[in-house]
């Protein structure tokens, strides 16, 4: 068992641990009976884990991004206010990022927060989205307006969970972990570079991969927790990736739309001279050998274009877009006008 320590100097009673390791999960809950536990369990994993459909007080939940909605976390809140979950009571958030997401939600605003603990099964949830307190639901054509920052007691990682996950799923996860190669760690995108048909096996480097992953986002998130440097770096390919996902009315997962936007924001910022031609190539290069696509198609220009103006990074001042001008760093353009993308994308075109 590996541990990693989120350290909120800030507010200590925020810090907690992250559990890195396999088969420990069922003996892990069985530990914290000092509290009334309640589930919300991703309906997959509770179907094909036995374990879980002998548990008390569970909530079922279709995750989708159709139902990562206000009205989903109402559902939620019903069931624990039902079911007697009170001030001292836990809720333990099982599946991938948008249970995560939306059960943190809920635990952070039922009667003015309850504990919360993580326990991601699918690779994206694992790497990224378990990790850091961002909680939250869309908002019509905008992902993650509704939320709120409120970290988990702790993040138990069970690597075993991803035995089971889809050859699909598991990809959309790979796009989160290049992008933190990209952003922060050189040395970690050659490990990448020269291991992925180790990776895309799932063999045994997976878990120092995960747990590089998590030691990163750690240190952002310990570094910036409210988003307001450091940790935008984290949004790398999510501004243009967020505005695909709701042009494709969210037929592309988020982890491939992730990957096609690190490709677009960064050949954006080579057309505005901040990126230069080797920059450029890595990116591309790692994509291509994980298989990701490159191009997309707008459905919708319009609607494409007013995704990236709505996003819920975007100011007054202009979209923020963040940039990796040599691979292991990074840049935020702040600022940025949408009458500039749209030059850049009329660009792409010709």
């Amino acid at each position: 068992m590996q541990k990693l320590f989120v350290d909120l100097k800030k507010d200590v009673d925020d810090s907690y641990e992250i559990h890195i390791g396999r088969g420990f999960i069922s003996e892990k809950i069985d530990e914290l009976n000092q509290k009334s536990k309640f589930f919300v369990i991703d309906s997959n994993v509770y179907n094909l884990y036995p374990f879980f459909q002998n548990l008390q007080n569970v909530y079922v939940f279709e995750a989708s991004e159709k139902s990562k909605t206000i009205e989903s976390v109402e559902k939620i809140l019903v069931f624990l206010k039902n079911n007697g979950c009170l001030r001292d009571s836990i809720l333990l958030a099982v599946g991938g990022g948008i249970v995560g997401d939306v059960a943190g939600f809920a635990a952070s605003i039922y009667m003015r927060g309850i504990d919360y603990y993580q326990i991601p099964t699918t690779l994206l949830s694992m790497v990224d989205s378990s990790v850091g307190g961002k909680t939250g639901v869309n908002l019509y054509e905008t992902k993650n307006l509704i939320g709120t920052f409120y970290q988990p007691k702790a993040v138990f990682i069970d690597m075993d969970f991803l035995n089971t996950l889809s050859d699909e799923e598991y990809k959309n996860g790979l796009a989160e972990v290049i992008k933190y190669a990209l952003m922060f760690d050189e040395k970690f995108y050659s490990l990448l570079d020269e291991n992925s048909k180790e990776i895309e096996d799932r063999q045994e480097i997976l878990e120092s991969v995960v747990y590089r992953c998590c030691e990163i986002k750690a240190k952002v998130v310990k570094e910036d927790e409210k988003e307001h440097g450091l940790r935008m770096f984290l949004n790398f390919g999510h501004t243009f990736g967020h505005a695909i996902e709701i042009d494709s009315n969210h037929t592309i997962k988020h982890g491939f739309a992730v990957a096609t936007g690190m490709y677009l924001e960064t050949l954006f910022g080579h057309y505005i001279k901040k990126v230069n031609d080797e920059t450029a190539l890595k990116v591309k290069n790692i994509l291509n050998k994980y298989s990701f696509e490159l191009k997309y198609s707008f459905l919708n220009e319009e609607s494409f274009l007013r995704a990236i103006a709505s996003d819920k990074k975007a100011r007054q001042s202009g979209i923020s877009v963040a940039l990796t001008p040599k691979v292991g760093s990074g840049i935020i353009l702040k600022g940025v006008g949408i009458d500039l993308i749209k030059e850049f994308f009329v660009s792409l075109r010709s």
